[in-house]
């Protein structure tokens, strides 16, 4: 992994669910079955953690870490 983004990836592992958190980067977040509540879980956490809030277009269960670190830098600078 690109040393430039392991420690964005390692923030938005961090909100995953702790079953969740060994997630690849390239992996689609449907390889850890998410259900809804862990999903809306998820997506607050990632608005607490760098401050952007995701749309549904934006997230969806074949989307990677690395696709919505993408979303998220495109949103808004990290915080």
């Amino acid at each position: 992994m690109n040393t430039t983004i392991e420690e964005p990836i390692a923030r938005l592992r961090s909100c995953l669910p702790a079953a969740a958190r060994s997630l690849p980067a390239d992996a689609p977040l449907a390889r850890v079955a998410l259900d809804s509540l862990d999903e809306v879980e998820f997506l607050c956490a990632v608005h607490e953690e760098f401050g952007v809030r995701l749309s549904e277009a934006e997230f969806h269960p074949n989307q990677t870490l690395r696709g919505l670190l993408a979303a998220i830098t495109t949103r808004e600078e990290l915080v």
